[in-house]
């Protein structure tokens, strides 16, 4: 998320988040801005997340963070990694 979006997210704001689940496999899971605390550069955010264990509170990067809904645009490694590849198109012989 750019700087200028991260600082401007509010209490009860709806967040995507990839997050380290169980068996360190990272996943984006839906989540709600609970507090945010400015701080000079980049605020400081705490974002509640369900899992399978239940709630969890974090403060994730604001790189891991998008807005939901999400509009993919190829720019985050962890989405493009998340999305098995487009099979390349057959070519037709002549």
């Amino acid at each position: 998320m750019l700087r200028l979006d991260w600082n401007a997210l509010r209490s009860g704001d709806r967040v995507l988040v990839h997050h380290a689940t169980e068996g360190d496999d990272v996943r984006l899971v839906a989540g709600v801005v609970t507090a945010v605390t400015p701080a000079d550069g980049s605020n400081d955010v705490a974002v509640r997340v369900s899992t399978h264990s239940g709630q969890q509170l974090i403060r994730p990067r604001r790189l891991s963070v998008h807005h939901d809904p999400i509009g993919f645009d190829g720019h985050c490694w962890r989405c493009a990694a998340l999305v098995p590849p487009a099979p390349a198109p057959k070519r037709r012989r002549a």
